[in-house]
């Protein structure tokens, strides 16, 4: 056998046992930013309710939190400076997980990861249009998982902010690990997102029409009117039940993390 047929077999495993390299934040935000768009949503007379984020998902729909959409009528989609028309095409109003058809969108999907191999420590980028403002990107790391169906609610340090609701959150390799949606007003980098594994089964959670959200709102208000009288106890014996009826609720386990912080409760980004 020549020196250089026993050079490259030597070479070859060390070549395939090379670990994937995480990327730097610049990386990311390159390979990610394309694929966050702006939503907007009006009401039926023509003004503008809510602003928020979305992430083009491979199937070509616009993901995004459903609170960025409430009382909504129409919707539109900013990306690159044009407005595009958007209609609600799924819906899961329990798990805050939403998709809009956006006919035209040119933005590249975004490749979807797992919450499943997570860990407490990984490093995470945010990347959102925070009042209105396109593409943000903020740096952070994954400080609590909650397990949640299939997958894992991520408390992180990369700061979200208003408007940031259905941003994208990534991993170092620049896969989408879920959307941004609420963060604890006066805690300390207490900002959450909910797991890509929701987006993925929202066909088979979608309803036409919200089940559940009339309770959802009663557990809120009650959490707003104990949270108001500073009853941190009270706070949190109301989100432990709340978690237990609805556990694939992102409020509810937002509320239980603001009972135990002892702060204002939570604001959705």
């Amino acid at each position: 056998m020549s020196l250089s047929r026993r050079l490259l077999l030597l070479i070859m495993p060390l070549v395939f046992a090379l670990p994937a390299w995480a990327e730097t934040a610049s990386q990311v935000f390159k390979q990610d930013a394309p694929s966050v768009v702006v939503v907007m949503t009006y009401n039926a007379a023509g003004k503008a309710t809510e602003l928020g984020s979305g992430v083009k998902l491979p199937d070509g729909s616009v993901a995004t939190n459903c609170h960025v959409l409430k009382d909504g009528t129409r919707y539109r989609v900013r990306y690159q400076g044009k407005n595009y028309r958007a209609t609600l095409d799924k819906s899961d109003w329990n798990r805050d997980v939403c998709s809009l058809d956006v006919p035209g969108l040119p933005a590249p999907p975004a490749v979807l990861g797992s919450t499943k191999t997570l860990q407490v420590g990984d490093v995470v980028y945010a990347i959102g249009t925070p009042e209105g403002l396109r593409h943000t990107l903020s740096e952070g790391i994954v400080s609590s998982l909650r397990p949640v169906g299939n997958g894992s609610y991520i408390q992180t340090t990369a700061a979200i902010s208003p408007g940031s609701s259905g941003g994208g959150l990534f991993d170092d390799h620049g896969r989408l690990l879920g959307l941004t949606s609420f963060f604890i007003t006066k805690g300390q980098q207490l900002n959450f997102a909910l797991p890509v594994e929701w987006i993925e089964a929202l066909p088979k959670h979608s309803t036409a029409r919200v089940v559940s959200r009339t309770s959802e709102v009663d557990w809120l208000n009650q959490a707003a009117a104990l949270e108001g009288s500073k009853d941190w106890s009270g706070l949190r014996v109301l989100a432990e039940g709340w978690t237990k009826a609805q556990p694939e609720s992102a409020i509810a386990w937002v509320a239980l993390g603001e009972a135990d912080q002892g702060v204002d409760l939570y604001a959705q980004a």
